[in-house]
């Protein structure tokens, strides 16, 4: 797969499934989480999308590899650069579909509310073949 400029990415990293056995496993979900450190950070936003999306609370692994940063994905993302981050998503749903047709691309819509203000939303993102 190669990526352009503009793309969504969406990293399914399977710790969605914990969230989903809530309450049993929220101990579990919310003391650590995987996800993309600086590096992959860095090397994505060499590829320009316009978002990067997760099915963790954070896109970014938690602790981080630095304790002495907080949050060096997100700074790197979000105001280094103006890409989105989307978090919670449900990419399981994405990942059964590609692994389904063999595809791994399609059309995003996603509703985002109209606000001022605001330095986080919820969304409602759809992947549409």
């Amino acid at each position: 797969m190669t990526l352009r400029e503009g793309d969504a990415i969406f990293i399914n990293t399977g710790w969605g499934d914990l969230f989903l056995q809530f309450p049993a496993q929220n101990k579990t979900y919310n003391a650590s989480e995987p996800g993309i450190g600086v590096a992959a950070a860095t090397w994505l936003v060499s590829q320009k999308p316009v978002l990067v999306g997760a099915d963790t609370a954070g896109v970014e692994v938690l602790p981080g590899e630095d304790p002495t940063i907080a949050f060096p994905v997100h700074v790197l993302l979000l105001p280094n650069n103006g890409i989105h981050i989307v978090e919670n998503v449900r990419t399981d749903l994405i990942a059964a579909a590609a692994q389904k047709t063999g595809r791994a691309t399609f059309f995003l819509a996603m509703t985002v509310p109209k606000a001022v203000g605001l330095t986080g939303t919820f969304v409602a993102p759809e992947a549409v073949r």
